[in-house]
């Protein structure tokens, strides 16, 4: 299946932004790394307009905000999610780089970038990213799950598969990390040929609150 096809679209969307409302939550309760008072303004200005899903007045801030520091971490980290949420993802990615130039130990802005390098097909700088992502964060279960959707894109349906399977045994309780693992092992498992068992998988990803496993139970497993 293609990146761009509706179907996976639906469930890429639907993940990518859980993982970005998450990620910018952090974002914004960490301490914000500027000594200048106005840029410090223009950044909070930013992320208020992210918050109220304002993006291009956002990134104007943040502009104004680099502008003032131009080694101010988390600007460039909260521009680079707004651009994503206008699905410039390229200049996400630009902005996500800078800011691994500054802190290239700032592991969530690894899993941002996989994300944003996802949407534009680089599969292989995605998985490069998520790798970085999960090396360093013990609440990685979405970077495992994007890793695997990357991987199946590329046809490593074994990898793909070994990646879903880390977060459905080890995160038990991660009812949406879980829902999407069970969804994208089973279209890894359609194209190996194991249909029984990727019914049961789409099954169990339409019990947990995946909406599209049903429309796909209806195609594959009736």
């Amino acid at each position: 299946m293609a990146i761009g096809s509706d179907e996976i679209k639906k469930t890429e969307n639907l993940f990518g932004i859980f993982c970005f409302l998450l990620l910018l939550l952090f974002s914004f309760t960490a301490f914000c790394q500027t000594e200048d008072i106005k840029a410090l303004a223009y950044y909070h200005s930013g992320c208020d307009k992210v918050f109220r899903r304002n993006y291009k007045d956002a990134i104007v801030e943040f502009n104004w905000a680099i502008k003032r520091d131009s080694a101010f971490l988390q600007a460039y980290e909260n521009r680079g999610v707004a651009k994503y949420y206008l699905k410039d993802f390229r200049g996400a990615i630009e902005d996500f780089t800078k800011a691994l130039e500054i802190n290239p130990d700032d592991y969530n802005t690894f899993g941002r970038r996989g994300w944003a390098r996802f949407r534009v097909q680089d599969c292989r700088g995605a998985i490069d990213d998520f790798t970085r992502a999960i090396e360093g964060i013990i609440d990685n279960t979405q970077y495992y799950n994007g890793r695997g959707q990357a991987k199946y894109y590329l046809q490593d349906y074994q990898g793909a598969i070994a990646d879903f399977n880390k977060v459905i045994r080890l995160w038990t309780n991660e009812r949406i990390h879980r829902s999407c693992a069970f969804y994208w092992r089973a279209l890894a498992k359609i194209d190996l040929g194991q249909k029984e068992s990727a019914c049961l998988d789409l099954s169990k990803a339409w019990k947990l609150g995946f909406p599209i496993a049903f429309e796909m139970l209806d195609i594959f497993c009736r």
